[in-house]
């Protein structure tokens, strides 16, 4: 082997992959000494240049280290972290079961107000789920819902206030979201939060534009009292829902407790009447044989089967009008002869009671009504004033025109009606506080207003403590229901 051959072997780069070359294979023929020399600067590159070649690699790894721009392609989308309260934020939004709801002209004016007066094309109502944001109302977008993932509005959730994005492709939250760099290429966000009572952020309002823009105060605080106003409303009708469910459930409970009432008052009517006719007629009767205790007995029986059938008497009564089902047989009444035969009535029971009844004045009227039912209606007023006289006391009936109306006023010289227990004074089962000696059912007064209501008339009464009550009744003459 020559010189030149030795040359040229070691003139081959250690790197050299054995495939052939062609400047090599003319030096291996002879070729000249120059192209060696090109060879081996081409493969083995001087000192001098090695520290420019060790500058570019230090420069491209502190490049690799940098941060990166916010891009899609150096970046994943970054789903929102979950609320920790998010079990409860989750139940009060079930709560308003708007989830899944047909769109409502309601929400619908508040995207209308927040797109047109903020200028935006897109404006939502958002409602953050466990998985997804559900969409109540859009404007400008035609979606339904999207993932809670892709969503800025989980974002949103998270903050106490209003959150702004001036440019979603700088945010590193946002830049590769599908809203973003595909359809509908989102790049202005606002959301003010859906904070329902308890701190609790069940969605947003939101405005969403296709450029990059940024909102003024007022703007700001247009955003957050309308979803204020939104949540007002699912509280409101939150609120109703209650409150016709509470109806309902009294409805029910009243329907069966009517109805208990009923069967009850039904079954025990006929017996009742029919004990009390026997008594009554031994009372009458002086039967020899019968020592006086066994008397006395059976006149205390009498009077209590006598009461004990009233109060099933006005149960009956007071359910029926509770019900609408006590019939009104309307007829004309001349109103004197109802006073006079009213009285009548009632002088036993207060002659009983060492009680007096005046009639102080009569008008001479008519009206259309149901004699038995209005007769039953001041005999009960009667009735409550004997019981509140005192010993050897008057009761006062009288009546008068006022207007288009007769005017009954039933007077006693009771002690009179305590401020706290006026309101109570109509309701059923109702008795003053101090006056359990006074015996009644409880249902009188409140059976004589559903009478005298269904005459299309007014009860009402004034009193003064220790110097006695007046109950005024007010009847419309005949001749104003003709007209």
């Amino acid at each position: 082997m020559t010189d030149r051959d030795d040359f040229a072997r070691n003139a081959i780069p250690r790197h050299y992959s054995g495939k052939p070359d062609t400047g090599i294979s003319m030096a291996s023929r002879g070729g000249s000494a120059v192209r060696v020399q090109q060879i081996e600067k081409k493969h083995r590159p001087r000192v001098s240049d090695r520290a420019p070649i060790e500058a570019r690699r230090q420069r491209t790894e502190a490049l690799s280290k940098a941060p990166k721009k916010a891009t899609p392609q150096n970046y994943r989308m970054q789903p929102a972290p979950v609320p920790e309260n998010e079990k409860q934020r989750i139940n009060s939004l079930k709560l308003y079961r708007i989830l899944d709801t047909p769109p409502e002209e309601a929400f619908d004016r508040v995207t209308r107000i927040v797109a047109e007066t903020i200028g935006v094309p897109i404006a939502l109502i958002s409602l953050i789920d466990g998985e997804r944001q559900w969409f109540k109302l859009t404007y400008g977008l035609d979606t339904a819902c999207a993932s809670r993932d892709a969503g800025f509005c989980a974002y949103t959730i998270l903050t106490d206030g209003l959150l702004e994005i001036e440019d979603a492709r700088s945010d590193s939250r946002f830049c590769d979201n599908p809203m973003v760099v595909n359809d509908p290429s989102i790049r202005f966000y606002a959301g003010a939060p859906l904070r329902a009572p308890g701190g609790l952020n069940i969605g947003t309002l939101c405005a969403l534009d296709r450029k990059p823009r940024k909102l003024t105060d007022k703007q700001r605080q247009l955003l957050s009292d309308l979803a204020d106003i939104v949540i007002d409303e699912l509280e409101l009708r939150a609120a109703l829902r209650r409150a016709m469910s509470e109806v309902a459930a009294e409805i029910k409970k009243r329907a069966i407790e009517n109805e208990f009432i009923s069967l009850v008052t039904h079954e025990l009517r006929t017996p009742l009447t029919s004990i009390r006719g026997s008594l009554g007629l031994l009372d009458s009767m002086a039967i020899s044989g019968i020592p006086k205790q066994a008397a006395d007995m059976i006149a205390i029986a009498n009077r209590n089967v006598g009461t004990l059938l009233r109060l099933v008497n006005d149960l009956l009564d007071f359910q029926k009008f509770e019900a609408g089902k006590m019939n009104i047989d309307f007829d004309v009444v001349d109103s004197r002869n109802l006073l006079r035969s009213t009285c009548e009535n009632m002088n036993g029971f207060a002659g009983e009671k060492g009680v007096r009844i005046r009639v102080k004045s009569e008008a001479k009227a008519t009206i259309l009504g149901d004699g038995a039912r209005l007769s039953q209606a001041l005999m009960n007023l009667i009735s409550n004033a004997i019981r509140f006289s005192p010993e050897d006391g008057e009761v006062i009936v009288e009546s008068d025109i006022r207007g288009d109306s007769l005017r009954i006023l039933v007077t006693d010289k009771g002690p009179g009606i305590p401020e706290a227990f006026q309101d109570q004074v109509f309701r059923k089962f109702s008795q003053a506080p101090g006056q359990s000696n006074v015996k009644g059912t409880g249902l009188g007064l409140a059976i004589s207003k559903a009478i005298i209501e269904a005459h299309r008339g007014a009860i009402g009464f004034d009193t003064a403590l220790g110097r006695g009550t007046t109950f005024h009744v007010e009847l419309p003459l005949r001749q104003t229901i003709v007209a």
